[in-house]
């Protein structure tokens, strides 16, 4: 079994799609059936289910409703208890920053292919975030950054504004419902998916945390053991995934990510059966596709997006794994 096949989220992940599609029209049990889900799946949040068939559920969703902002209005249906026993957790922390952590060491229990991190640059922090597994899932994409956005929300007051919201999908035909829920400083055809906030936010208290519930909670869940260690391979797929359009996804630089030298990165891989630079290869096929079919960025700039020295340096690497130039594959898109 592949590394995507193995990975799931909760079916709380679908929590509202019935009551949305029945807006619309649409029969959500069809949608789910479709891509492979039991249509009383939203009856068993706790199930999990195959990363991919969510997201392709919920791409379907987007096209028999005709809304391409679909996930948007989805995330504005949840908060905290969407992310099951996470949420308990992270909604009592003492502040935002270390409500942020719990959620990041403990996605996994809710989300095996989602990866987020945090980066200081002077007196902001970037928070991206990325679905770790192929095929379209521009939902999936904005569902991720909207309930990240969400949740600072809920921690941070209603008054609270991103200093910019970034989605590496490409305008919705009407923007207006984003900049409504995500603030005025939406950028699409970014980068990354994620948000920049001012580094003092994460000093800030959570007026919701509650010491004695948080230690109860985690208790309840056992959460300071949370299983089987992550392989090495699908640590590394994380921070390429999360920090390709960042130019620092060398091998030195991703094993400094995961506190471990380069040999013993490159030793881990090896007993996996792998190499840092398939797993490279990989992340740069995902993103160099979704940045061919958005035909928002020349060649030119796709190339320095995934850390190629050339446009020709780029089309040499990509003709080498498809079979056709970049332009071609643009064009058939």
């Amino acid at each position: 079994m592949s590394h995507i096949a193995r990975l799931t989220v909760r079916a709380a992940a679908v929590t509202g799609m019935t009551a949305l599609c029945r807006s619309y029209g649409v029969d959500a049990g069809r949608v789910l059936r479709a891509a492979g889900l039991p249509a009383d799946i939203e009856a068993q949040p706790d199930r999990r289910v195959p990363v991919t068939a969510v997201n392709e559920a919920l791409e379907r969703a987007a096209v028999a409703c005709g809304r391409d902002d679909f996930g948007l209005r989805l995330s504005e249906l949840r908060g905290f208890s969407n992310l099951g026993p996470i949420g308990l957790i992270a909604r009592d922390e003492p502040s935002v920053g270390s409500a942020l952590a719990a959620i990041e060491a403990y996605l996994p229990l809710h989300n095996d292919a989602l990866a987020v991190t945090r980066e200081l640059f002077g007196d902001v922090v970037v928070l991206r975030s990325a679905i770790l597994v192929p095929g379209p899932k521009v939902q999936a994409r904005d569902i991720a950054v909207a309930m990240q956005h969400r949740i600072l929300k809920q921690l941070a007051g209603p008054a609270w504004e991103a200093e910019e919201v970034c989605l590496t999908r490409s305008p919705p035909a009407d923007v207006s419902r984003f900049r409504r829920v995500l603030g005025p400083h939406v950028r699409f055809n970014a980068e990354f998916d994620g948000i920049v906030v001012r580094s003092d936010l994460l000093e800030r208290p959570n007026p919701m945390a509650e010491e004695g519930l948080r230690s109860y909670a985690s208790r309840l869940l056992r959460i300071g053991d949370p299983g089987q260690p992550e392989a090495m391979a699908d640590r590394v797929r994380r921070v390429l995934s999360l920090l390709l359009s960042s130019g620092r996804c060398t091998a030195e630089h991703v094993a400094a990510q995961l506190g471990v030298s380069r040999r013993t990165l490159t030793r881990a891989l090896e007993m996996e059966g792998t190499r840092f630079l398939a797993l490279l290869d990989e992340a740069r096929i995902d993103v160099a596709r979704r940045q061919l079919e958005a035909k928002a960025r020349s060649l030119a700039e796709i190339a320095d997006l995934l850390g190629f020295s050339s446009a020709s340096a780029f089309s040499t690497w990509f003709r080498h794994h498809h079979g056709i130039t970049p332009r071609d594959w643009r064009n058939r898109a």
